[in-house]
Parts: structure tokens; sequence; C-alpha cells
């Protein structure tokens, strides 16, 4: 049975893809859209974190630290002591910059799911859009902007083929404003401590594109002991617990996280 189509909405119903949403758009539809995408963007912080020697070989660097600890209350050299074996040790001095570039690139990704967690647009706004587009990607390069605000400018739009929201363009939002912008910095619900150690990282991975200078990291230095302690506690409290709560509260498929020891 066919029924007459009485509105324009309801002849594009009838066209394919009308119910096809851009995906990087489809995450300001709704709460349980936008949670999903939060918990795959802390999944992919995870894969970064747990593949560095920092954090993925944490215990074989605690024993190196302790052996050579104990080599050097022996007398070490002086002594006549075999240096012990740090494999671990010399392979994360040796992968240095990629330790960093991998570490930086989790913590911009996990910022960016805690600012979408929070309603907030992650993608820079196409200025070029409209005249309202403009003011707010004026508004933008200071402080977060709410998908509600987005919204109130253009609704989704039916390009034939899916739909999208008009203003956005493909490139996110850039990680130093994530670390270095007051406004930004509010609205990611972190303490100063954490996200000035997120900053040094920031700034580390930088040494990947042209190695040499020996940036200063005071954040990191000050740390009291390994910042490998400071990282798995981020994990398991910013990340992997929060996630399991996101998944359960929404009933996700997504495994639960364990945390680590």
């Amino acid at each position: 049975m066919s029924y007459p189509m009485t509105s324009r909405k309801a002849k594009l119903q009838l066209l394919p893809g009308h119910d096809v949403y851009k995906a990087t758009h489809s995450v300001y539809l709704s709460e349980h859209e936008r949670d999903h995408a939060v918990v795959r963007l802390n999944l992919e912080a995870l894969k970064a974190f747990c593949d560095t020697v920092t954090v993925g070989q944490r215990h074989q660097l605690a024993r190196e630290r302790s052996a050579d600890q104990n080599w050097h209350d022996r007398g070490g050299w002086s002594a006549g002591l075999e240096l012990p074996p740090a494999h671990s040790t010399y392979a994360m001095l040796e992968y240095l910059n990629f330790e960093y570039l991998k570490i930086a690139s989790a913590f911009e990704i996990h910022l960016k799911a805690r600012l979408l967690s929070t309603d907030h647009v992650l993608q820079m706004i196409d200025r070029s859009s409209s005249s309202s587009h403009k003011a707010l990607a004026d508004e933008q390069l200071e402080r977060p902007i709410l998908k509600t605000e987005l919204l109130s400018i253009s609704e989704f739009q039916f390009d034939g083929t899916r739909n999208y929201l008009p203003g956005l363009k493909s490139e996110s939002i850039k990680f130093s404003w994530l670390t270095d912008r007051p406004k930004y910095r509010d609205a990611l619900n972190l303490s100063d401590h954490q996200l000035d150690i997120v900053r040094d990282y920031r700034l580390l991975r930088n040494e990947i594109h042209f190695p040499g200078d020996v940036l200063d990291s005071p954040n990191i230095s000050a740390y009291p002991g390994p910042i490998s302690n400071f990282l798995v506690e981020f994990i398991n409290e910013e990340i992997i617990d929060w996630s399991n709560q996101l998944s359960a509260k929404q009933a996700f498929t997504f495994k639960r996280l364990p945390r680590l020891d």
C-alpha cells in the first residue's frame, strides 16, 4: 500500500541514504551515539598507550631499575661487577621519540573524547559556510563550542546520499588548544597537574618532526617516581573505568576492559 507524500521531509525519506549520516557527524545525533564514539576513542587511546615500552613493558622496566640500583649499591664497576641486562630500558631509549609520539597521540585522542562527552564539537568550524559560522569559528579560537550552538545555525541537511551538519571541516581542533587555552582546559575536567604533564608530552612529540634539541619537560621531571606510574593511574581511572561505566550504562557490546596492574 502506498501513501501520498504531503511534505518535503516525507519525500526525502524515500531517497536512498535518507537514514544514513556522515560518520563523524553522527556523534552529535544522540547521547547513545555520542557515548559510543567516546568509548571508541578511548579504546584507540588505550591501544596507543599500551603499544609503548613505557606502559607495555613497565614491569620489566621496574625490574631493570631495581637491578641497576642493586648494582650501584654493591659498588658497580669499581667492584668489578658486570652491568645487569637492561633490554627494555635500551629499547625505550632507542625509540624514545616514538614513545613520545604514541603517548602524546593517546592523550590527544582521550582529551577529545572528554570534550565530546560534554556535547562539544570536535571539528573545526568552517568560517566560509555562512556569517553565523564565521562568528562561531572566531569563538572557537578561544573556547569549545557546544553542539547546540552549531545546531542553532543549521540542523542536519541531506545531500541526496547522506545527512550531514553544515559548517564542519574534516579536521579536528588543535591539540595545543586543549592543553594551553584556559577555557578548553576548564572544559576537560582534569586537574592542572594532569594537563601540565599532557602538555609536556605534546611538546616532546614534536621531537619526531625535527629531533636534536633537548626539550624541557618540567612537569614530567617533577613527578615523584617513574612516569609510568602516572600513566597507569591515568589510564585506569580516566580511560578504562570511564569506558566500562559508559558501556554498562548504554548496554554497549564492548568487552569489559581490565585495569592495568
